[in-house]
């Protein structure tokens, strides 16, 4: 591992002053002879505190949560920014360790290297570039070929089923089963949603992912980032290159990363979509690359607008009509 001057470090969440000592389980991570010198707040985030700590070598950051979802979140972080390092060293942080405090066992912490960063929006052609470059280098090197990822992650604080399938179809169902039920189980059950998630299962996720992997279509799973949003992807502010971080990874369909540019709040959108097929082909069938995003895009909105637009889902298409019937389909493990 190489020398960090600055560790980032991600805390359990408790709101008000940094903690000026830190905690003796965190210390045993840091690099060997590291000595603190500072700590202070570092970053926002509504599930976990971050601070800078400022040391003797190169420097770094802290977060981290409390109890079980918390040593899942921080082991899952650290293994996710592990395989993004992998593919983009000079891109993304570098994961120092996870652990848990000794003062309190139950509290977990992730450590990785600081950058300072510039708060602009992400240049286009560098992002896409960089993503483009990822899913490039990781296409097929998968476990086994297969899509999910080996251990659990989080998107902020909701856990993914990264359990492994051999179709992307059986793997972004199961996933989007479990992001549904988390929304029943923070907001209560809504009819309005149950009838939008039975139609969401049965008629759009088959009519828009399964013609990617059958009539002799394939696509191969890269790794995926899967929180690509500007607050994600930010410019350092001393070697100019740009950073991305808090990766919620899985192995999946390079085009699903594409999906958050899509929301008007983030001001990437289409140009940056667009300019990332310049990169990477669109996945087969082509004409339905649009709609495609606007189901990894995830917004309530367009999966309305998606439900009425295919009310007879797979069976429906023309995909399915030129289907072999005698053609094996690759279902869940």
């Amino acid at each position: 591992m190489s020398s960090l001057p600055d560790i980032s470090v991600a805390l359990d969440w408790t709101p008000g002053p940094v903690d000026k000592e830190l905690d003796e389980g965190v210390l045993e991570k840091l690099p060997s002879g590291a000595k603190v010198q500072s700590i202070s707040p570092s970053g926002t985030s509504a599930w976990v505190q971050t601070v800078r700590i400022e040391t003797t070598l190169p420097s770094g950051r802290q977060k981290g949560a409390p109890g079980d979802r918390g040593r899942e979140m921080m082991h899952g972080t650290f293994e996710s920014e592990k395989a993004m390092f992998s593919f983009a060293p000079s891109n993304v942080p570098e994961p120092v360790a996870w652990g848990a405090y000794k003062a309190l066992p139950d509290t977990y912490f992730y450590l990785c290297a600081f950058h300072d960063m510039l708060d602009d929006l992400p240049d286009i052609q560098s992002l896409s570039a960089l993503i483009a470059r990822i899913h490039r280098n990781s296409f097929g090197k998968s476990l086994n070929g297969q899509y999910g990822f080996h251990v659990a992650t989080h998107l902020a604080n909701v856990p993914n089923d990264n359990s492994w399938c051999v179709s992307w179809e059986d793997w972004f169902t199961k996933a989007m089963k479990r992001m549904m039920k988390a929304e029943e189980e923070s907001h209560g059950q809504d009819e309005e949603l149950d009838k939008l998630t039975t139609a969401l299962f049965e008629q759009v996720i088959p009519r828009l992912l399964r013609p990617l992997e059958t009539g002799g279509r394939d696509i191969q799973p890269c790794l995926i980032h899967s929180d690509l949003w500007p607050g994600n992807i930010k410019q350092d502010a001393e070697t100019d290159e740009l950073m991305i971080f808090d990766s919620c990874c899985y192995w999946g369909h390079n085009e699903s990363d594409l999906g958050p540019w899509r929301a008007s709040r983030y001001r990437l959108g289409r140009p940056y979509i667009k300019e990332h097929y310049k990169h990477i082909p669109i996945s087969p069938w082509e004409e339905d690359a649009d709609d495609r995003n606007l189901l990894y895009a995830m917004a309530m909105e367009g999966l309305r607008n998606l439900v009425e637009k295919y009310p007879k889902g797979y069976q429906g298409s023309e995909a399915m009509k030129t289907e072999s019937a005698a053609e094996p389909e690759k279902r869940l493990l």
